[in-house]
């Protein structure tokens, strides 16, 4: 019985090694160290609706899966949008490949992306950002002057008044707002106006390199640039009404409503 056992735990010892050597490169090789993403089943082109259809869920190594890439768990996030470009066969599928803003032009609809020219512009929030949704208001010609002057005061409060001087606040009469902020200028055009156009879809926002204003990498409450460059969502019921405005002398004055 002993010379069974002397020969028999060697050879179990084998045949444990072996099996484990096996199961690693079989299984748990393919299960160390890996994610599962979700990548495109066939090509999808442009525009075309992502569904649990022409995607699919794969294991990759971790050191392989692209920035933002959409896990299982998220993929009702992304079914049902457009694609945002052409999508090959195979790849990963990652947030910006999806149109999940609605940024895509609804041709049937009469929607084109529209720049919206540097001269009918009046003011445009510094904290805009594509995505957004924002409301249109005309400005006057005669009451361009005025609000500029609010503009620059407020301005100049934010960058170096002294307390007592911020205390010292003027007020609007026609509208008893105090002029402190932007945010109180935006206050005053909103409850004395309707927008011309309501619900505008933003496509980009640029500064004068044309490149896409984000918030600073460093300061998160800091701009990447100056908006200098607005572009939406269009059809020409909305470029018509806005060059009819501008036309007559007015300005646009942009006031997003909400973030997305």
């Amino acid at each position: 019985m002993k010379r069974f056992f002397k020969i028999a735990a060697p050879l179990l010892i084998i045949l444990i090694g072996i099996g484990g050597i096996l199961s690693y490169d079989f299984y748990f090789k393919d299960k160390i160290n890996t994610v599962d993403v979700v990548v495109a089943k066939q090509d999808i082109n442009f525009k075309d609706k992502i569904t649990s259809e022409n995607i699919q869920i794969v294991s990759i190594r971790k050191d392989n899966a692209v920035n933002g890439v959409v896990n299982p768990k998220d993929v009702d996030t992304i079914l049902d949008h457009n694609a945002a470009i052409d999508i090959k066969k195979g790849t990963q599928i990652y947030t910006d490949l999806v149109d999940t803003y609605d940024l895509v032009p609804n041709e049937k609809e009469g929607e084109f992306i529209a720049p919206i020219p540097d001269e009918w512009l009046f003011a445009v929030p510094g904290s805009l950002r594509k995505t957004f949704i924002a409301d249109f208001y005309a400005i006057p010609d005669k009451e361009q002057a005025v609000i500029r002057s609010l503009v620059q005061e407020a301005k100049d409060q934010k960058d170096g008044k002294s307390d007592s001087d911020s205390k010292d606040q003027k007020e609007d009469k026609d509208s008893d707002v105090p002029i402190s902020s932007t945010d109180s200028i935006d206050t005053m055009i909103t409850k004395n106006n309707e927008p011309i156009v309501k619900n505008v879809r933003v496509a980009s926002v640029k500064d004068g390199s044309n490149k896409e204003v984000t918030e600073s990498k460093e300061d998160n409450e800091s701009a990447t640039g100056t908006v200098s460059n607005l572009e939406i969502i269009s059809n020409d019921e909305t470029l018509s009404t806005l060059r009819t405005y501008t036309e007559q002398g007015y300005k646009i004055y942009v006031v997003y409503k909400f973030e997305r």
